[in-house]
């Protein structure tokens, strides 16, 4: 007897004991794996992976670059850069590039038809081409309107510098973005110009207003455009034909009344490939416009007996105009009921006995009264 525990050997045989001690064994191995596990668990808790590399912020290329001349100008329009390549917005534009290239005439390619004729032209106009301008935030500030950027490269610089020695040259434009940090955007979409001698302005400018606006007539060559630009002060001037236009006459039916207005003209040269010369302007030319052209008169007067009430009603006048609403019996004065009214109706509570006429004259904020508008009624006493 194991006078320790209290238990004779022949009690607990020696294939048992290996059972016994195998069962420890396999214990102690599974809880040495477990162990490990856990404590690896432990040690990767909490550790970081590799860093991510930063971020680039790079803004996305311009993609709506245009181009005319205009006088000796030629005019690149584009729109305001405000994405990143990966969609987010773009609020530190450092500077623009404007490039240019010079090409010799019959040596410009083929107009692009796929992504791989656009990607050769960007390497052309940047292997061939220079930054003829970087502008600078304050540069961008003066040259914004609106959503769009504005520059102009002066064409008779460019004849000075290069363009003389050629015979026909091409001259191809792009803008590049810069920003986070110096860092550049792809190269624009490339746009072409043909310098041209800008074709002189119309003459014998003639202006003419009336009820319906402003008529601008002048004599212009067969071949050429016309646009036409309209200034209140002399010193703004905006475009008030949403294209050039043909013929020798314009209705400028939107300029308001009750004061002045300039007009200058721009002749207009269309060249095969699309693209506009823009003249320099006429010598401005000015007309007063005022506000005495009565409004039309109501349309669609009726006169509605209610019992002893009568109900007028007629069709709205267009324009900022309010009524005024008479009623006159035969042998009388007529009497105004209304005066100021901006709805198209009124009801009459009393009218007199007999023949009625109602008046209905339409007013315009300058005054301008037109002619009356009526319609009858007999009124008889009640049954």
């Amino acid at each position: 007897m194991n006078s320790e525990f209290g238990i004779r050997n022949s009690e607990f045989p020696a294939s048992q004991a290996r059972r016994a001690g195998g069962w420890k064994f396999e214990i102690r191995c599974h809880f040495g794996i477990a162990s490990a596990v856990a404590l690896l668990l432990l040690i990767g808790c909490g550790k970081e992976g590799p860093p991510l590399p930063p971020e680039i912020r790079v803004a996305e290329r311009t993609t709506d670059l245009t181009a005319f001349q205009e006088g000796d100008d030629a005019v690149l329009r584009w729109s305001y850069p405000s994405l990143t390549t990966d969609g987010s917005g773009l609020t530190d534009v450092e500077a623009i590039q404007v490039w240019r290239a010079t090409l010799p005439e019959g040596q410009e390619l083929p107009p692009p038809i796929s992504a791989q004729d656009r990607q050769l032209r960007r390497q052309l106009l940047e292997g061939e081409g220079e930054v003829i301008k970087e502008l600078e935030p304050e540069e961008l500030a003066a040259i914004t309107h609106g959503a769009d950027l504005i520059f102009r490269d002066d064409l008779a610089r460019w004849r000075e510098s290069e363009g003389a020695a050629m015979g026909s040259p091409v001259l191809w434009y792009g803008v590049r973005t810069v920003c986070c940090r110096k860092r550049e955007s792809v190269l624009s979409n490339v746009v072409r110009l043909e310098p041209q001698t800008a074709p002189p302005p119309p003459d014998e400018v003639q202006l003419g207003a009336g009820a319906d606006g402003i008529d601008v007539r002048w004599r212009q060559t067969d071949d050429l455009l016309t646009l036409v630009e309209r200034s209140a002060d002399g010193a703004t001037w905006k475009a008030v034909t949403e294209e050039a236009v043909t013929g020798d006459e314009w209705r400028d039916s939107k300029a308001a009344q009750g004061r002045s207005w300039s007009y200058r003209l721009r002749s207009v040269r269309m060249l095969e490939g699309g693209e506009e010369v823009v003249g320099a302007p006429s010598p401005p030319a000015r007309v007063d416009h005022p506000d005495t052209y009565p409004p039309p008169s109501p349309q669609g007067v009726v006169c509605l007996p209610e019992g002893p009430k009568v109900r007028v009603r007629w069709q709205a006048v267009a324009g900022d105009v309010t009524y005024r609403i008479s009623r006159k019996k035969e042998g009388a004065k007529a009497r105004v009921l209304a005066d100021g009214l901006q709805v198209v109706e009124l009801t009459d509570p009393s009218p007199p006995l007999g023949a009625l006429r109602y008046m209905v004259v339409a007013v315009d904020s300058a005054g301008n009264e037109s002619v009356a508008a009526d319609c009858t009624v007999v009124m008889g006493a009640e049954p």
